[in-house]
């Protein structure tokens, strides 16, 4: 058996081999995934479920002159061992195939810059440094495939030349394993950053912790890559796009693969998990309950990823828009977090066409509108729930606990009103009343939820390490909540957790600091202050408790803290301690610069040890980076996620699970 296996998967990467255009090498490119003249989308080494519907789209591309315009796309089924044989079905037209007509086809141009150096001459205003491109375009909307198997798509274009791209299609499956599944996204955690929270959080007694983390106690354990479709570093849209699609995708793009038009909603989209889930067959349970909750704006691209389509992240008023009127609009049956001012016109509004959303939401679909925490935790109805507690992002959990002082700085409230959002809840109480909702709603059918810490990771872009990990605490804590909830009401034994990251940040820890050495330095006196950290034998331990057992340090600003910092930074000075007053800001622009660009240099306001930037000098924040994230798993379903996984198998994992497909 393992000898004939081998052999399938040998033949298998056989015939990808021979097709597949490998990643180039560099860091610009004309079009992602798309390797010479010609373009196929959905590309290569794309993967479906049997039935899921995506967008088809072709373009040739020529530089400096007129593309030819004459081209065919024709589909292949390959055998079972990815071979063409003499079994095989004849190469056929697309259209023919997919019983779809193409839309006509269209023609546009752009540009793009090949190189570095071509990057920063465009951004200095030199309009010489682009590259013109002509295209000819033709899509094929809402496509499926319902036969399982290997195809092989091909564009034959110019006269000769051609594009190949390798398709597989996953049986459904014969049963689900879960009736529900929540998903929680701690945005930008990695390991690091999951060990720093338990050092700080839990005792410990000569290096033994006498207790663990809620993550900690989950049977499975897996890691995931991160990679986006042309980069090898991902942002938060195309990675959790991954997540609840199963297809890779660009930086800043959400539910499509990228094109090279100028409209970021003509983009060739992929069905959504909530979607597929909407219209799940009565066999495997019928249409499921979709709950999104966030400490982010709802429109950003963690809970965006779950309804959206678009090339652009930033088109929020539209991603609004897109919940409820979209082409197959996910309407979700609970929507919690912040965002107000996309909802509204009023006092710095920037809804779409200055529309009133919390009215549209209410009459259109009957979803009760609340905007604080008190009315959240009152509410007992089983009516669909939009819950905005913020015109931005929410505030964090460090400063909705600790500091509140500092909530009082903004006008944050999230009907548009000049007053501050003093009474926002915490995560544990969002999600916790979420699948309140969503289980009166669904109790039978089964639900999906995704419940992301937004800030672990927007503290960790500021080096703001104190704040990022309070709100890794936070989503642990609240996993915590959500177990004994499950419990109480019966529904651990049906329910699939998952949690993960949709990528990390290069934060690690390497010693200890005293801060009260630290701060008897005089400032300018960087190598004295130095010799407040401590490293190997020297490193101890830090002074943070949880006397009263919450999860949480009884106390952040405390003598001895974390050494800790990250791999991409911009200039900044470092003192290792909490920053009491607000979010830490590392940079700001500098009056005067040559250049187009702003530049930035340390925030003169801050003090500690100089940082030199390790990034370009228009970078004002920490950047992502490379490594896997750690993912978790318990429930029906969890023993497929152990072990290395690429981004896109998590949301065909969960989707087998859920009996997703047709």
């Amino acid at each position: 058996m393992v000898k004939v296996l081998s052999f399938a998967l040998l033949s298998l990467a056989t015939a990808i081999s021979s097709v597949t255009a490998l990643d180039q090498p560099g860091q610009f490119r004309r079009l992602g995934a798309c390797p010479n003249m010609g373009c196929v989308f959905p590309p290569d080494s794309a993967r479906f479920i049997a039935g899921s519907k995506f967008d088809v789209r072709v373009e040739v591309h020529a530089e400096n002159v007129q593309p030819n315009n004459k081209y065919t796309l024709s589909i292949q089924k390959l055998g079972s061992n990815g071979k063409e044989n003499k079994n095989n079905l004849k190469p056929v037209d697309f259209t023919s195939f997919a019983k779809v007509q193409p839309n006509a086809q269209e023609a546009w141009d752009f540009t793009y810059v090949k190189d570095a150096a071509q990057f920063w001459k465009k951004k200095d205003g030199d309009k010489n440094a682009v590259t013109p491109v002509n295209v000819a375009s033709t899509a094929w909307r809402q496509v499926s495939i319902k036969e399982p198997g290997t195809y092989k798509v091909t564009l034959k274009y110019d006269s000769g030349k051609k594009t190949e791209a390798l398709w597989t299609v996953d049986p459904v499956p014969k049963k689900r394993k879960a009736k529900n599944v929540i998903l929680f996204i701690g945005d930008g955690m990695t390991t690091a950053m999951i060990t720093a929270a338990r050092l700080i959080s839990k005792p410990h007694s000569s290096g033994h912790y006498l207790k663990r983390m809620h993550m900690d106690q989950f049977p499975v354990l897996g890691h995931v890559m991160t990679h986006s479709m042309d980069s090898l570093i991902t942002d938060s849209a195309n990675s959790a796009s991954a997540y609840n699609t199963g297809h890779k995708s660009s930086a800043n793009a959400l539910g499509v693969y990228p094109d090279s038009s100028a409209s970021p909603f003509d983009d060739p989209k992929q069905e959504l998990l909530a979607e597929l889930l909407r219209r799940r067959s009565k066999k495997m349970g019928g249409r499921g309950g979709v709950g999104i909750v966030s400490t982010a704006e709802i429109q950003d691209a963690t809970p965006a990823a779950v309804f959206s389509h678009t090339r652009n992240r930033d088109t929020k008023d539209v991603i609004v828009d897109q919940m409820i009127h979209g082409d197959n609009p996910v309407v979700p049956d609970v929507i919690l977090g912040g965002g107000g001012k996309y909802f509204h016109s009023n006092n710095g509004g920037k809804s779409l066409n200055g529309t009133n959303y919390y009215e549209t939401f209410r009459k259109e679909h009957g979803y009760k509108v609340i905007h604080d925490k008190d009315a959240l935790l009152n509410y007992k109805s089983k009516d669909p729930l939009l819950g905005i507690f913020h015109s931005g992002n929410m505030d964090v959990w460090l400063d909705r606990n600790v500091y509140k002082s500092n909530l009082n700085k903004t006008d944050s409230d999230p009907t548009g009103s000049d007053a501050p959002a003093l009474n926002q809840p915490n995560l544990d109480q969002m999600v916790i009343k979420g699948l309140e909702v969503l289980d009166k709603r669904y109790h039978k059918e089964g639900w999906f939820m995704m419940a992301e810490a937004a800030s672990v990771d927007k503290m960790m872009h500021p080096m703001d390490y104190d704040r990022s990990l309070a709100d890794l605490l936070e989503m642990d804590n609240t996993i915590g909540k959500t177990k004994e909830w499950l419990k109480r009401n019966k529904l651990d034994k049906d329910t699939l957790i998952v949690v993960t990251a949709d990528h990390g940040h290069s934060f690690d820890v390497y010693g200890s600091v005293d801060t009260q050495l630290f701060n008897s330095v005089a400032e300018g006196q960087d190598s004295e202050k130095k010799h407040s950290i401590g490293t190997y034998e020297n490193s101890g331990w830090p002074s943070y408790v949880d006397a009263d057992g919450d999860g949480f340090p009884d106390k952040w600003d405390v003598r001895y803290t974390l050494a800790s910092g990250t791999a991409g930074f911009p200039a900044h000075k470092e003192n290792f301690q909490v920053s009491v007053n607000g979010t830490f800001i590392p940079a700001i622009a500098q009056g005067t610069s040559h250049h187009h660009y702003k530049e930035y240099v340390a925030n003169p306001e801050s003090a500690g040890i100089n940082k030199e930037s390790t990034l370009a000098g228009d970078q004002s924040v920490g950047v992502h980076s490379l490594q896997d994230v750690p993912l978790f798993a318990m429930g029906p379903g969890s023993e497929a996620f152990a072990g290395i996984m690429d981004n896109t198998e998590v949301f065909h994992k969960i989707a087998d699970a859920l009996g997703l497909g047709n």
